[in-house]
């Protein structure tokens, strides 16, 4: 059995170097590692690389003064080289050539391209061996390398031709004249006329030619030819000989149109990716109509992620065709040309994870770009099968215009981006179209988050503050309040938590904020108690991000040993969602904190999907009725019987209730005679400042 190949990566971007040695140890090389250009060269005389992957730009000697040292010592004189950068233009990659590069790969690197290009070179670099090796015996060199020779006479127009010439190019020799005229007449004749003018262009200027063109072999298949031809002059400048080599390069051909793909389609789906679909925007745009429009769909699925991780990544990918499909049948049966070729008028893209991008081109009206939209998301909101599941996914789509709403590709995307994003902070809407005002609000709320970020670092709280809903007992003594975060923002004044909870739960500072609510109420707890207020407990609701978090248990502990609080003062109030997950962590972080006294209560019970038998088995010690039921009870019957229904069952569970949105006495009359044991809302009070919550406690 063969060594694996050895190849040396050199690169100081630690990322960079991990990404492409598992990429090539899983295609079976033995990788090797260095840091910067002066450890490669120590490494060097032990590693024996038959492949470098280097990086231009790097601290101290730098990549390209590796290159040029490497080709002038004669033992990695031919040592295949890929040089990687980040650097744009081609000035960079003409350097590296320069230097002695081999190939070069842009970053970020796609590691099926590394992988062909790093094979091709290997393979390139055996067929120099090849060649070297076989020096004595020219002919069987020119065999392997599919490289034909010859030398024309130019005065006479008679040629010598080696016998791979002739194989090369699909012809018998004996009924073939070894004239140019025979050569040019296999030449396909889409660029023969080119390849004429090549020639007397480099016979007139007295340079080398070397150009590629296609040649039809006699059962009409093509294949690409390198054709390299040098000249000899006379005293007066006359042409008198030329002599070169025909190289069949139909394989690099295909290797390199291969490549061009997978750095131009998404793997998965077969889709144009996101540089590809920037570029056919810039045409079609360049080539709109005037009066026309050209519209941008921005496609967000949702549910994609749960399905995903639920079934494994290849469901995932396997659902991901079949939605691409889908979308391509909607997006051709528009009646306009579609696809990558010069005068398509539609396009679709896969942007990236659980995201598509469309192009549909001269449009007559904003209309139908909502028509096309509506038929796109009826075919998403199709059931689908995995294995023996039926999936049903739903989507966002922002829908942005050109002319109006941008000038360019990039304005265009980012329209309908945030078009889509607009879409699903509303909540309601599956279709956005962009407007002006979709900026101003994004601005705004990067301009929110940013305010956030630093009223959290503040250790006075930036404003942020605890406000407080009373839970009255049937005889109207408080024996709980729930804890209201509002934020009195120094420009915009007094905001409610609607304005900036989702914000902190999409920018990643919920878990902060959580924590700022949580050291708040202990604190407040603390002040209450030194003032001789009765007891009472706090309820603090809990982000499901706040709740897998391991630190949340730490922090708690933390801060009631702070301030000298009992967790019996705590109430923490979860979805039915988050603590009805069927996982062992979930149930193990219920039992701790539980078992440090703190008091779990379920919120909003009965707008989940409960499982009883899991409800039973949970350390729970309240059920919180959502206002919903509340609100028609007196009127509805049957949500009479359910909020009944729930009250009963958490008493024969053991658990306390908590009716929530109480906003009549007749509803705490009915509340009450049902045995609800707490009620808040309107009714007995709107959320108190903590002073005016110590007043209430007082009397």
């Amino acid at each position: 059995m063969s060594e694996p190949h050895r190849v040396l990566i050199v690169e100081d971007v630690p990322m960079t170097r991990l990404m492409a040695s598992k990429a090539l140890s899983a295609s079976g090389f033995a990788v090797f590692e260095a840091d910067s250009a002066e450890a490669a060269m120590a490494m060097l005389p032990t590693v024996r690389p038959d492949l470098i992957l280097l990086d231009l730009v790097m601290p101290g000697m730098g990549g390209l003064a590796l290159c040029a040292w490497l080709r002038t010592q004669a033992q990695h004189s031919r040592l295949p080289v890929l040089v990687m950068t980040a650097l744009e233009g081609d000035e960079p990659i003409r350097q590296a050539f320069d230097a002695g590069a081999s190939d070069f790969i842009a970053k970020p690197l796609n590691t099926s391209i590394l992988m062909h290009r790093v094979r091709f070179l290997l393979r390139a670099r055996d067929t120099l061996r090849a060649l070297e090796a076989s020096r004595r015996n020219l002919q069987e060199a020119q065999g392997i390398a599919r490289i034909g020779s010859w030398e024309l006479n130019r005065v006479t127009g008679e040629a010598i031709c080696s016998d791979v010439l002739f194989e090369i190019l699909d012809r018998d020799r004996a009924f073939t004249p070894s004239t140019l005229a025979s050569y040019l007449s296999g030449v396909h004749p889409d660029d023969r006329e080119r390849v004429q003018c090549e020639i007397a262009a480099a016979v007139e200027q007295h340079a080398p030619l070397d150009t590629i063109h296609r040649f039809v072999m006699r059962d009409g298949q093509l294949r690409w030819i390198q054709l390299r031809v040098k000249f000899e002059y006379d005293a007066n400048g006359h042409a008198l000989r030329s002599y070169g080599t025909v190289q069949d390069i139909t394989q690099q051909r295909r290797i390199e149109a291969r490549l061009d793909y997978l750095a131009r389609h998404d793997p998965v789906t077969g889709l144009p990716n996101q540089h590809r679909f920037v570029e056919l925007l810039h045409q079609r745009i360049a080539h709109r109509h005037a009066g026309s429009l050209i519209a941008v769909m921005h496609i967000d699925l949702e549910r994609y992620q749960r399905i995903n991780k639920g079934l494994g990544h290849e469901a995932g990918d396997a659902l991901l065709v079949q939605v691409s499909q889908g979308l391509t049948r909607v997006v051709t049966d528009t009646g306009a040309p579609c696809g990558e070729t010069d005068g398509s008028q539609c396009v679709l893209a896969r942007w990236s994870g659980a995201e598509f991008i469309a192009l549909l081109g001269e449009l007559s009206s904003p209309h139908e770009a909502s028509r096309v939209a509506q038929r796109l998301l009826e075919r998403i909101r199709c059931p689908v099968r995995s294995n023996d599941s039926e999936l049903i996914l739903d989507a966002r789509i922002g829908i942005a215009l050109h002319p109006d709403d941008g000038a360019t590709a990039s304005r265009l995307i980012n329209a309908s981006i945030a078009a889509t994003q607009h879409a699903k902070r509303r909540g309601h809407g599956a279709v956005q179209f962009y407007s002006p005002e979709i900026d101003a609000d994004a601005l705004l709320r990067l301009q929110l988050e940013t305010d956030l970020r630093s009223a959290l670092a503040d250790e006075a709280g930036g404003g942020l503050v605890l406000n407080y809903q009373p839970k009255h007992d049937h005889t109207g003594r408080i024996e709980c309040a729930e804890a209201l975060v509002r934020w009195q923002h120094p420009t915009l004044g007094l905001l409610e938590p609607d304005r900036f909870v989702a914000l902190a739960e999409e920018s990643d500072l919920i878990v902060a904020l959580g924590a700022w609510v949580i050291g708040s109420a202990c604190k407040q707890l603390r002040s209450w108690h030194d003032a001789g207020l009765p007891p009472a407990r706090i309820a603090i609701n809990l982000s499901a991000a706040h709740f897998v978090d391991d630190d949340l248990l730490p922090l708690l502990v933390a801060h009631t040993r702070r301030w000298g609080v009992s967790p019996q003062q705590l109430e923490l109030e979860l979805t039915e969602s988050m603590v009805m997950q069927d996982t062992e962590h979930v149930r193990e972080r219920l039992h701790a904190l539980h078992e440090r006294g703190f008091h779990l209560t379920i919120d909003d019970f009965g707008m989940g999907y409960s499982s009883l038998s899991k409800l039973s088995f949970l350390p729970l010690d309240t059920l919180k009725i959502d206002r919903s039921f509340i609100r028609d009870m007196l009127t509805v019957p049957r949500q009479a019987a359910i909020v009944r229904g729930i009250i009963a069952l958490a008493k024969s569970l053991g658990l306390s209730v908590v009716a929530e949105g109480v906003e009549s006495a007749a509803q705490a009359a009915a509340l009450s005679q049902a045995g609800c044991d707490l009620m808040q809302g309107y009714h007995f009070s709107c959320p108190l400042s903590a002073d005016e919550l110590a007043a209430q406690l007082a009397r």
